[in-house]
């Protein structure tokens, strides 16, 4: 059995909002940025987690690495509640914990040499300079695909599908067991991008790490993941193995963004019904399910009752009332 290496439970983040708090003194609204979200990943699993901006993809990825505090909730690493336990602790836990940030160029420090930018997380758990660890520096250039003459210049001197193979370098330096891959390819050319989700794929094969790969383009996300889960609004609405859920999507959410995915010739194109209107405000999100505004299956139901992720076949879940009815009556690919 697959040893789970990340489990979240019931992850909650609001934050407290009041565009006149200077005047009044009060934080009395909240914007519900996570909304009660729960998965899991396998050692040597990728869980792709996609949706439009706003959704709490970024802001889900942050909160797994204990990069800001949780509201409720519990993210388990490798059964230890990070929570729970000590900052020193955590630390020390840091090294199986990485994180790729989505721009290149702002995630680098514009003052430090790429030598050490790469070994920065070895640095942070006590490590000082030394020749081997120059020598670990260059070995890890040539790894992402760069040159070990590279670790002396500085971040403005590299492109930025480079400085990104920097930002790769840095967080495979401690030999992580967890990658949260915020974003990381969404800045880059697609030529380039290419190249950095087969690089991630090598790494994750050679060093049987872990990804957390948070996206916004499905197609991208479909390259790299085992299973994929789509967030609206802070809430998960499926999560399904990656077969099933591009192939049967079962929430009309999905099926949208899947519709609105770039295909290679018009008879590959869904004929399913594209979203309509625009995302409503996470500081007011509707009642009920948050997608109903938009949603063509929308019944009275669904404006007053909150759907729960349901358990359907294959491992596959859905937060939506009539999930049946949407997958049986989804035209297929034409």
């Amino acid at each position: 059995m697959t040893e789970t290496i990340l489990a979240v439970q019931g992850l909650k983040k609001h934050f407290p909002v009041n565009p006149n708090a200077w005047l009044t003194g009060r934080l009395n609204r909240v914007l519900r940025a996570v909304d009660d979200v729960s998965f899991d990943i396998a050692a040597g699993e990728t869980l792709g987690l996609v949706g439009e901006s706003g959704s709490g993809k970024s802001t889900t990825g942050r909160l797994v690495l204990r990069l800001i505090e949780p509201t409720s909730g519990a993210v388990k690493f490798q059964g230890e509640d990070l929570a729970r336990v000590e900052q020193e602790h955590l630390r020390r836990m840091r090294r199986n914990m990485q994180i790729i940030f989505q721009d290149p160029q702002a995630s680098l420090n514009p003052r430090h040499r790429v030598e050490d930018i790469i070994l920065e997380p070895l640095y942070a758990q006590g490590e000082r300079p030394s020749a081997r660890l120059t020598n670990y520096a260059g070995d890890l250039l040539d790894k992402v695909g760069l040159r070990r003459i590279h670790a002396q210049r500085f971040p403005h001197e590299f492109s930025g599908g480079q400085r990104q193979r920097i930002g790769i370098a840095r967080a495979i330096a401690p030999r992580p067991k967890f990658i949260v891959c915020d974003e990381a390819v969404s800045a880059l050319d697609v030529s380039v991008q290419a190249q950095v989700i087969n690089l991630l794929q090598d790494l994750q094969e050679e060093l049987g790490m872990s990804y957390l790969f948070i996206g916004h383009d499905l197609a991208v996300v479909r390259h790299i993941a085992d299973r994929v889960a789509v967030m609206y609004l802070g809430r998960i609405v499926e999560l399904a193995p990656k077969s099933d859920l591009y192939n049967r999507p079962h929430h009309p959410y999905t099926q949208a963004l899947l519709a609105a995915v770039p295909v290679s010739h018009p008879r590959m194109r869904r004929t399913r019904s594209r979203l309509h209107g625009e995302t409503p405000s996470p500081l007011d999100p509707p009642a009920g399910c948050h997608f109903h505004p938009r949603c063509p299956f929308a019944q009275d139901v669904c404006r007053s009752e909150t759907p729960p992720l349901r358990q359907f076949a294959s491992g596959h879940q859905a937060a939506c009332h009539f999930a049946e009815t949407v997958v049986s009556v989804a035209p297929p690919l034409v």
